[in-house]
């Protein structure tokens, strides 16, 4: 066996085993043939030297993606792609809700809302924002235009649209960090690398799979705007002890209440549909769990420290107290979900 052929056989390990044991010679016999120039020495280096090319890697990870996740998934992988999409759908609204948000508040900040209580006087915009602040902010409200493009059903769009709002935040971090103008944290990285998984879970909209209910989806963003965005930020400002609350401790906190109603609406509804569901919140504590857990290290030269990493524990307390149980109880309704279907044909 070539080299190139044990890099092709390693990349193909991205695929199902039943789909690889029906398929992977065939597909290594097609690759190889492909890769064969007609020149003895050419062929003889790139068995040596040759790697599946950029195009080449794509197709195998978006059919394993289709396979794993999409319409050609089995029953049981099914339910795990329906539980990323919703999952996918709720970070994506949770962005975008705080993006429609950040506007408002930008404008409450600059006194252009004269409607609104008065923020606090060290919230008030004084002066002009630096390239950086004003970059950071325009690239956060891209979520917005990103998770419409993905509910109307524009994953590509949403997926470009999604980089433009993480590519400026990672530069602007590793500079700041890098001439020494921000301390180095772990707090920016950790949330840069959620946005970066968030971008690739998109790949789990992939055509064949059923569409996203726009209706309720759509409605979801005002709601979530004037019900959480609006009301949190001004009680950040008006009360103080709700500074200490970052953004990992938010989402953590959001993440155990929502599992709590769900845990509640399901014990009344004994539904298969809620399957999806549960696995969802499963995947989104376990995030925010990580991302918890991650970003305690930078309590340690903070003036309110002991009251910083107490709050966190029990944050962590919390999403585990109501994560674990709810996990449980998904895995074992997933057992009762078919495993495996006969593989499916290799795409055209």
């Amino acid at each position: 066996m070539s080299r190139l052929e044990e890099r092709y056989r390693t990349l193909l390990r991205l695929l199902p085993a039943g789909y690889r044991q029906e398929w992977e010679d065939d597909m290594v016999a097609a690759f190889l043939e492909s890769m064969d120039t007609g020149d003895p020495e050419t062929t003889a280096y790139l068995a040596d030297y040759g790697r599946p090319s950029l195009s080449e890697a794509a197709s195998i990870v978006s059919l394993a993606v289709r396979l794993r996740l999409g319409a050609d998934a089995s029953p049981r992988s099914r339910r795990w792609g329906q539980a990323v999409r919703l999952a996918t759908l709720m970070a994506m609204l949770t962005h975008a809700v705080l993006a429609t948000g950040g506007v408002a508040v930008a404008l409450w900040y600059s006194g252009k809302l004269a409607w609104l209580p008065a923020p606090a006087p060290e919230l008030m915009l004084t002066g002009p924002a630096s390239i950086w602040s004003t970059t950071w902010d325009l690239a956060g409200y891209a979520w917005l235009p990103a998770y419409v493009a993905l509910v109307l059903g524009y994953r590509r769009v949403a997926q470009a649209v999604a980089l433009l709002a993480i590519a400026p935040p990672a530069i602007t971090t590793a500079v700041a960090q890098a001439v020494g103008d921000v301390p180095l944290t772990v707090s920016p990285w950790a949330l840069l690398l959620v946005d970066v998984v968030l971008l690739l879970a998109m790949a789990a909209f992939q055509h064949g799979v059923p569409p996203v209910p726009r209706r309720p989806w759509l409605l979801a963003l005002p709601i979530g705007v004037v019900l959480v965005a609006l009301p949190l930020f001004i009680l950040q400002a008006v009360e103080p002890a709700l500074r200490l609350l970052d953004w990992p401790g938010l989402a953590g906190a959001a993440v155990t209440v929502a599992m709590a109603v769900h845990l509640a609406v399901r014990a009344t509804r004994r539904s298969t549909r809620t399957l999806p569901w549960s696995l969802a919140f499963t995947l989104l504590a376990a995030t925010a769990f990580a991302l918890r857990a991650a970003t305690l290290p930078d309590y340690h030269d903070q003036a309110q420290r002991a009251a910083l990493t107490t709050i966190a524990s029990v944050q962590i307390v919390a999403i585990l107290a109501v994560g674990v149980p709810l996990a449980v109880s998904a895995v074992r309704a997933l057992r009762d979900t078919p495993a495996a279907t006969s593989p499916p044909t290799p795409a055209p």
